[in-house]
């Protein structure tokens, strides 16, 4: 295993050891002294009125400690990351809205109990037609699925030069509807959460959310009380790709908590996992793509409908994303997308790896193998002839100013592609593109605290989660780089002793702004070693730095005439090769990552994504 921890260098992962053998615990594995396990209802239905819970069986069942429902909750009952729209429990008289709502939570001495208890509660339903296409939900007179925001959650529009005109100069023209499924996550380990009261009426929540600071603003919210009465550490699981950006039992953990004043683990099924957390989001989409004689695109037409389920969750950045990745990786000036979000009864959508370039990109490069036909090319030289470079412009109007190595990938698979295509193998190419970060106009922050600990040890604080990708280790080597210092001094960690709220871990954007963050306060250790001082010497000391990035714009705008959706952005040309019976013989990623922190994580995070 690699020792050295420069930037470029493959480190060894961060408790690489502890995690392959399963010594390092889940949230699942975790035990307290005193612990009671719980236990969640769901409803029964994607629609219907709640007339009635009755609870009394469930609390007179032996070992049942409390049963929790909506008249229970002593602060905010409704939470969400963007939109307040979904309730911890759904209240009598109120409507479910899709089949993972919760109607009660249960703490009992153990989880055989606690689901037991569960099953003990009686509910009485109005059962309501169900809205489950997004058709059902924006036709006229339906009835509202959420009652904090219409049907129609967003609608993303983007519009550049003159699509009508171009089409009519176009010698080829593809058009045609496309259609993306629901798509689970499958993350190794179910949601879970351990909540525990640490003195001064204070708790401490371990949560495996992507977000902990968004957690805590959350549960705290949930429980009325302070933020700075609620710590929340995260406890590094490996997985989630956007499925636990929102809170699943965190809430419900922290309420049991609250009301008994002892430790108590909620851990779901894996069916009750797959009701609850969004999915990838399905989108409905009608594309009409031309090109001229030579196949040089000339103008993209889309229109993507997506449904977003129950509860908003991120939805409306998802279809704002698929709408700016709405020509894939390709140069076209005529362009007009509207990408809208739309609330069904179905279980919520959310993030997931991709966060709806994926879905567009499956229309766009669809239409492209179809112009390629009509126009008499071969699927790699239609996509060099349109690959953008240095200086064209993406999808919503940015146009690429540096490091733009599409052109490289492809180069990279051509030898490949024709040497499988001129053995008579059916051979399958795309390319990608896929920006880092949020953008769109939000303002964005990397955020980090180095604390030379009593034993010559650095704390590396940093607001981002570690979800597999490796964050921890590239976190520790932007500071080895910058100070010099050996990487098996640092111990980085995610929890919030420190005020480095900055958002989900979502788009690289842990490596992106925590890694600027990293590197803004490692110069500040760095500035002090170089005083002489030693690490001895500066024990208790702490090195700051917050970076922020404020100069996207959001759709349809500019700032100072410019239009830049986003901060960077990776590359990619997959090509996939099936042998004589038609199964996958062979895939070739190749990627423009910009500059591998850790190439070893890197490919890894490359073949993950090529399994997935």
């Amino acid at each position: 295993p690699s020792e050295d921890g420069r930037v470029g260098k493959p480190l060894k992962r961060y408790r690489a050891q502890e995690l392959t053998l399963g010594q390092r615990d889940y949230v699942a594995d975790m035990k307290r002294d005193g612990l009671l396990h719980g236990a969640v209802v769901l409803s029964k239905h994607a629609r219907a009125k709640v007339v009635r819970i009755d609870i009394s069986k469930a609390k007179a069942h032996p070992g049942v400690v409390t049963v929790a429902t909506a008249a229970d909750v002593p602060g905010e009952r409704w939470y969400g990351l963007i939109l307040k729209d979904w309730p911890g429990f759904v209240a009598e008289g109120e409507e479910v809205r899709c089949v993972g709502d919760f109607l009660a939570a249960i703490a009992a001495v153990d989880e055989h109990t606690a689901r037991e208890a569960a099953a003990l509660v009686e509910v009485e339903y109005e059962p309501l037609e169900a809205m489950t296409s997004p058709e059902a939900a924006l036709a006229e007179g339906a009835p509202r699925v959420n009652p904090t925001h219409d049907n129609e959650l967003s609608n993303t529009v983007i519009r550049r030069g003159d699509v009508d005109a171009a089409f009519a100069a176009s010698a080829h023209v593809a058009e045609g509807h496309f259609q993306t499924q629901r798509i689970e996550h499958l993350f190794l380990e179910p949601e879970c959460a351990l909540a525990e009261p640490i003195g001064d009426g204070k708790l401490k929540l371990y949560t495996q959310g992507q977000g902990i600071f968004d957690d805590r603003r959350q549960v705290s919210a949930f429980l009325g009380i302070p933020e700075d009465d609620l710590e929340v550490e995260l406890v590094p699981n490996g997985g989630a790709f956007g499925g636990k950006e929102d809170m699943s039992i965190q809430a419900h953990a922290g309420l049991l908590c609250h009301l008994t004043g002892k430790p108590v683990k909620v851990r779901l099924s894996r069916e009750e996992s797959i009701r609850i957390h969004p999915k990838r989001h399905p989108i409905k989409m009608h594309y009409k793509v031309g090109c001229d004689a030579d196949g040089k695109l000339t103008a993209v037409q889309a229109h993507m409908v997506g449904d977003t389920g129950a509860y908003a969750s991120v939805g409306a950045k998802v279809l704002e994303r698929a709408a700016g990745h709405g020509c894939g990786a390709y140069r076209c000036l005529n362009v007009s997308i509207d990408a809208i979000a739309v609330s069904t009864n179905n279980p919520p959508c959310g993030a997931m790896r991709g966060f709806g370039a994926n879905q567009a990109h499956f229309a766009m490069e669809t239409c492209v193998d179809m112009l390629a036909e009509k126009a008499g090319l071969d699927a790699w030289e239609m996509r060099w002839r349109n690959a953008v470079e240095i200086g064209d412009t993406f999808a919503s109007g940015q146009v690429f100013e540096k490091s733009v190595g599409l052109k490289k990938t492809l180069e990279s698979v051509k030898d490949a592609y024709y040497e499988a295509k001129n053995a008579g193998k059916a051979v399958g190419m795309a390319c990608g593109i896929k920006n880092s970060g949020i953008g769109n106009g939000a303002v964005e922050w990397g955020k980090s605290r180095l604390v030379v600990e009593d034993d010559g040890t650095v704390s590396l604080y940093n607001g981002y989660t570690e979800m597999g990708q490796g964050l921890l280790t590239v976190l520790t080597q932007c500071a080895v780089e910058v100070t010099g210092l050996p990487a098996k001094i640092f111990r980085p960690k995610v929890d919030s002793t420190f005020a480095l709220g900055c958002g989900q871990t979502t788009g690289s954007r842990g490596t992106l702004f925590g890694g600027r963050a990293v590197e803004s306060a490692a110069r500040k250790l760095k500035a002090a070693l170089d005083q002489g001082k030693s690490i001895d010497e500066l024990k208790g000391e702490v090195f700051a730095a917050d970076v922020v990035v404020d100069d996207t714009t959001a759709p349809g705008q500019e700032k100072g005439g410019k239009v830049k959706t986003h901060t960077a952005f990776g590359f990619a040309t997959q090509v996939v090769i099936l042998d004589e019976n038609g199964r996958v013989e062979k895939v070739i990623a190749s990627h423009d990552v910009g500059r591998a922190i850790n190439p070893a994580l890197c490919a890894g995070q490359v073949e993950g994504s090529v399994h997935m």
